[in-house]
């Protein structure tokens, strides 16, 4: 079985921060700028993190779910049958990101105070705005010795990282908090009610069927509709039963 997972968030926050990590995860894939190439594709995406990071409903969202988060952790340790270290070093680590995320202004400012990326940054909103002949200065920087470009690449990463360790370990929790149960989609159909609790719906599939999910829901119910891919049509639907795993977070 090649197994899939698809992920869909039920609410603004949550999709914010799924936003943020494939934003992350982008950055990590461009920051060797020892190629060229790369180079551009560093700075959209730092960019576009800063636009994220400058909506006002990030910091109140990661606050919001690690103080969920360590009020589950207090809850479970004081359990007669629960003593578990791992337990204690997890809460102790959400107390040090929730100092962390209040912190997070001085990230955006570190980062929008950057007289560099300032002058950059207006350029790279414009469809091939990042030329040579319109930012001469990053022509310049892409010829400096790569030690010293990596030392400045280095520097903007690690701005963000008590912010991305914040938003790792948040999702990483919220992805744990519902194990997968095994339910089947009659003609590639599946429904059912939620409580408004529920945050992230998250289904495990066998990416061999040659199917993929469509999840549509709001706080009380979603469906899961199993598509197959067209070309002419985009997606159609199937008429088989197809097993699958849900995890409701």
């Amino acid at each position: 079985m090649n197994s899939a997972i698809y992920e869909h968030p039920l609410n603004e926050r949550v999709r914010v921060l799924m936003r943020l990590e494939l934003l992350f995860g982008l950055l990590d894939g461009h920051k060797d700028i020892s190629q060229r190439v790369n180079i551009q594709s560093f700075f959209s995406v730092l960019f576009n993190c800063i636009e994220v990071l400058e909506r006002n409903d990030i910091r109140p969202t990661l606050s919001f779910y690690l103080d969920l988060l360590e009020k589950n952790m207090v809850r479970w340790s004081a359990h007669p049958d629960i003593f578990d270290e791992t337990l204690q070093n997890n809460l102790k680590q959400a107390v040090k990101l929730q100092h962390q995320v209040s912190n997070m202004n001085k990230v955006c400012h570190d980062l929008k105070e950057d007289k560099f990326l300032a002058s950059l940054r207006q350029r790279f909103s414009i469809a091939g705005g990042s030329c040579c002949f319109d930012l001469p200065q990053l022509d310049y920087w892409c010829n400096k010795p790569i030690e010293q470009r990596q030392l400045d690449v280095d520097e903007w990463t690690s701005i963000l990282k008590p912010l991305r360790q914040a938003l790792d370990f948040t999702l990483h929790f919220l992805r744990e908090l519902d194990p997968f149960e095994n339910k089947s989609a009659v003609n590639g159909f599946y429904q059912d009610s939620c409580s408004n609790k529920i945050s992230l719906i998250r289904v495990k599939y066998d990416a061999d069927l040659g199917v993929f999910p469509m999840v549509s829901g709001s706080k009380h119910r979603y469906t899961i509709t199993f598509m197959v891919p067209d070309k002419v049509l985009v997606k159609t639907g199937v008429d088989d039963t197809i097993e699958f795993g849900l995890s409701t977070c």
